[in-house]
């Protein structure tokens, strides 16, 4: 029972067929009703410990050479057991009670806190399930999850019935505007390790010849291709947007923008000290200094702004339990008003957690964007999973989507 929970875990992390993801709504039906609240707790937790194995790998490599194996392994094995807590908490042997016991389980994992790390959801099914339906199609998924728990011939005969009219019915993918492009880069590790300022200025330089020769109106490019954005970096971009804002364009750039640390009164006297003997000040390592930053979508051309990223990835970007890294932004906006288009603005993890996506969904955006910076994810299955989440969700809510990517 466990090797086959993990597998199918693992089916689903290697997922390139939308059949596999549509599958997914039988799963709180096979976690629930096995025959104790310890079986179905060993079940579910086995699912995930399959569907999450990329973290063990991408984990590390996104950590970067600070983090010991030890942690990214530990971020894998943490996350898996928690995210099965729902339905262990949630089983029953009154099959019937599992009706409304199956959808619960599956909110509860989709709601902040488990929320956060909410990855390989079953209700990213209902994107391929009841494509257009949006939040019918929603409600439909967490329903039929349940009947299908309760009653499986029925559950699942309804449940095929419906996505059968559903697809039929479907008028196909959305296409994005004309006039928004998405561009993909190869900077490679540009935002983490070691800084190369000469790396940076050709990447720059990249970024704006391309914005400057697209002919769309809007051009989109991935996560934190440029490593710092600051007072310097808007005068040193000054004649490139200048130059767009000339021919009405907007570009949007992932960046990571420094932050003020904030100083409490030990810290004071620790500099004090510093500061009497140069010996000490030299001798100071730089990597004890924590580094606080937002992971955010510079706008700049016709338009100006910053759009800040709401999740950062836990424990390597957002750290509750340590200092330095970019601030959890739950209550920030989900969606920004640009060239007549409300586009949700999904910052690369914030594509595979349902709780970013959904809540984006209830502004009423007319385009998804992708922003994401997978170079940290070669060898893993995690680009893919990040590109089929975003399909499902502008299936579900029939919109369409842009996602550029750095590898």
């Amino acid at each position: 029972m466990l090797f086959a929970a993990i597998l199918i875990g693992v089916a689903v992390s290697m997922a390139r067929s939308v059949g596999v993801i549509a599958a997914l709504i039988l799963l709180p039906a096979a976690v629930l009703r096995q025959r104790s609240r310890g079986r179905c707790y060993l079940a579910a937790a086995s699912y995930y410990v399959g569907a999450l194995w990329p973290l063990a790998v991408g984990a590390k490599n996104f950590f970067g050479p600070d983090v010991s194996v030890v942690v990214a392994v530990a971020f894998w094995g943490v996350s898996a057991p928690l995210l099965a807590l729902p339905f262990a908490s949630l089983w029953t042997a009154r099959t019937q009670q599992l009706l409304w016991r199956a959808p619960l389980a599956l909110l509860i994992g989709i709601v902040p806190p488990l929320g956060l790390i909410g990855f390989a959801s079953p209700l990213t099914a209902a994107g391929f399930l009841f494509p257009a339906w949006s939040w019918a199609g929603l409600i439909l998924s967490l329903a039929g999850c349940g009947l299908v728990a309760a009653y499986p011939r029925y559950g699942i005969l309804s449940v095929a019935a419906l996505a059968l009219a559903a697809n039929l019915l479907y008028p196909g993918d959305c296409q994005p505007p004309h006039d928004w492009q998405g561009v993909d880069t190869h900077f490679g590790a540009i935002s983490h390790g070691a800084v190369n300022p000469l790396r940076e200025y050709f990447a720059a330089q990249k970024i704006q010849s391309q914005a400057l020769a697209s002919p769309a109106k809007v051009i989109v490019f991935p996560e934190s291709v440029v490593p710092r954005w600051t007072t310097a970096t808007d005068l040193f971009w000054k004649p490139a947007i200048d130059s767009l804002r000339e021919n009405g364009k907007v570009v949007l750039i992932g960046a990571l923008i420094p932050q003020s640390l904030p100083i409490q009164a030990g810290e004071f006297r620790a500099a004090a000290d510093l500061l009497r003997s140069t010996h000490a000040a030299w001798s100071v390592p730089q990597d004890s200094v924590p580094y606080y930053y937002c992971n955010a979508a510079i706008i700049r051309g016709a338009r100006s702004g910053m759009f800040l990223q709401r999740v950062p990835v836990p424990i390597s970007v957002w750290k509750p339990l340590a200092r330095g890294g970019a601030p959890l932004n739950l209550a920030g906006p989900s969606v920004v008003e640009l060239a007549g288009q409300r586009a949700a603005i999904l910052i690369c993890y914030e594509q595979v957690i349902p709780w970013t996506v959904l809540t984006a969904a209830l502004a009423r955006p007319t385009l998804f964007v992708g922003m994401s910076n997978d170079y940290w994810a070669s060898g893993t299955t995690i680009p893919q999973w990040q590109a089929l989440c975003l399909r499902a969700w502008s299936r579900l809510f029939h919109l369409p989507y842009l996602l550029a990517t750095n590898t």
